[in-house]
C-alpha cells in the first residue's frame, strides 16, 4: 500500500529515491536475512553496501558528502526500512542519521568535514550513547561524566542499548561536565570505539530475535582530546540535541506507520488465501471489520505524519508535534500488529511468518526514543 498511495509531501525526485532504497532492501538485504538471523548479526559491510546504492546521508549537503537532499530523504529510508520484513529483523539497522545530524547541527566546521563524509561512505557506523543502566528516558539523570585534564577530558561511565554497537566505530557520548563556576553542564564527546578504556559487551539477548546488535559500553578513564568535544561546547548542547530528537522521533514514527501498512498488506493476502469452515478467512465478517478498522486508522494517521514531515524541511516541527506523532504511531503500530497476528491464527506464532517478526519488534517501539508515558508528559505539559 505504501507504494500505491501518492503523497503530496514527497516530490517525484523523492519517489525516485524511494525506488532506490526499496531496491537496496530487495537486492542487498532480503536475500541474506535468514543467514544473518542464524548468525545473530547482519553483515558488517551493510553500511558500505548502502553507501554504494547512494542512500546514506542523502539529505546532507554535498559539501559534507551527502547528495544535497533534505530530511525527507532520511524519512524515506526509515519508511522503506519499516516496509520490509527484512527491516524488522535488522532492528535499528540503518538508523545512524540521528548522530550525523547532531554533528551537522552542533559540530564545528572541522568536525563536520571530518566525520560526515565518512558517514556517507559507510566507513563510520555511529550511535549516540544516551541511555545508562540506571536510567532510560530521563536524560537529566546521567552519571557518565567528563573531567578536564589539561587539554583533554577523562570520561568515566556506562551506556546501554547502543544500537549497532558491535559495529560502531564512533560513539558520540552524552556526558556531564564540570564547569569553571563549579556547576555542571552537559556535552557530547566524539569517542572512537577503539580508544583505550572503551569496553563493549556482547550483544544483549533481547525479546527481538532478529540480527540487530544492541550492546552495553563502558568507559573507564577514556582520554579524549578537546577537538572531540562536539561544537567545542562544555555546556549548551541540549538545544541541538532536542532538535535532533524532535526530527528523529518523527522519522521513526514514519517508519512505524509504514510497518503497520506492511502488516495490513500481508494480513489481507494471508486471510484471502487461508480457508476455514468452507470459506476464506477474509469472508468472515469479523475479519472484514478488523481490517476495516486497521485501514481506517492507517489512513487517518497518515496526513498528520505527512504534515509533520513537511515541517521538518523548514524547521518548524515542534517537540509536541513530534511527541504526538511518535506516541500515536507506536501505539497504533503495536495495536495493529496484535490484531494482524490474531488474524493469522496459530500460524502467526511461527518465526518464519513475517507477522511474527513485525509484532515482536513493534513492542519496543513504545519504549525507545522516549517511552509512551514520557511523551504523554511532554504533550500534557505543553497544553
Amino acid at each position: 500500500m505504501l507504494a500505491k498511495q501518492p503523497r503530496a509531501v514527497y516530490s517525484p525526485e523523492h519517489e525516485q529515491f524511494r525506488e532506490t532504497v526499496r531496491r537496496f532492501f530487495r537486492e542487498a538485504v532480503e536475500p541474506n536475512i535468514k543467514e544473518w538471523e542464524k548468525a545473530g548479526a547482519f553483515d558488517p559491510d551493510l553500511f558500505r553496501t548502502a553507501a554504494k546504492y547512494g542512500i546514506l546521508q542523502a539529505g546532507m549537503p554535498e559539501e559534507y558528502g551527502g547528495m544535497g537532499g533534505d530530511f525527507l530523504h532520511h524519512a524515506i529510508v526509515h519508511e522503506e526500512h519499516g516496509y520490509t520484513v527484512a527491516g524488522a529483523s535488522i532492528g535499528g539497522g540503518l538508523g545512524i542519521d540521528g548522530s550525523s545530524y547532531l554533528i551537522y547541527y552542533a559540530g564545528t566546521e572541522e568536525q563536520k568535514r571530518e566525520w560526515l563524509p565518512r558517514y556517507a561512505s559507510g566507513d563510520v557506523v555511529a550511535e549516540v550513547c544516551f541511555t545508562e543502566p540506571h536510567s532510560g528516558s530521563d536524560l537529566s539523570a546521567l552519571r557518565t561524566h567528563a573531567r578536564k585534564d589539561g587539554s583533554d577530558y577523562i570520561i568515566n561511565g556506562a551506556k546501554m542499548w547502543v544500537t549497532n554497537g558491535t559495529y560502531c566505530n564512533l560513539l558520540p557520548v552524552f556526558a556531564k561536565t564540570e564547569l569553571a563556576d563549579g556547576k555542571y553542564g552537559t556535552a557530547i564527546f566524539l569517542v572512537d570505539a577503539d580508544m583505550p578504556g572503551v569496553r563493549k559487551t556482547k550483544p544483549i539477548d533481547t525479546l527481538h530475535k532478529g540480527c540487530s546488535l544492541e550492546i552495553e559500553v563502558y568507559f573507564e578513564d577514556v582520554r579524549v582530546p578537546r577537538e572531540r568535544l562536539l561544537g567545542g561546547k562544555e555546556n549548551g548542547i541540549f538545544k541541538d540535541l532536542m532538535r535532533v530528537l524532535t526530527d528523529q522521533r518523527l522519522a521513526e514514527a514514519a517508519r512505524f506507520l509504514a510497518a503497520s501498512e506492511l502488516a495490513f498488506d500481508l494480513t489481507v493476502d494471508f486471510v484471502k488465501n487461508r480457508h476455514a469452515f468452507g470459506q476464506s478467512v477474509f469472508e468472515f465478517q469479523n475479519t472484514q471489520f478488523q481490517l476495516a478498522d486497521i485501514l481506517t486508522e492507517i489512513t487517518v494517521l497518515r496526513p498528520f505524519i505527512d504534515q509533520c514531515l513537511a515541517k521538518t524541511v523548514d524547521g518548524t516541527l515542534t517537540p509536541r508535534e513530534s511527541s504526538m506523532a511518535k506516541l500515536k504511531a507506536s501505539e497504533t503500530e503495536f495495536s495493529i500488529m496484535d490484531r494482524c497476528l490474531q488474524l493469522h491464527g496459530g500460524m502467526g506464532f511461527a518465526h518464519e511468518m513475517p507477522i511474527s517478526q513485525l509484532w515482536t519488534l513493534s513492542r519496543v517501539h513504545r519504549v525507545y526514543l522516549g517511552t509512551s508515558e514520557i511523551h504523554r508528559v511532554t504533550i500534557g505539559k505543553s497544553i
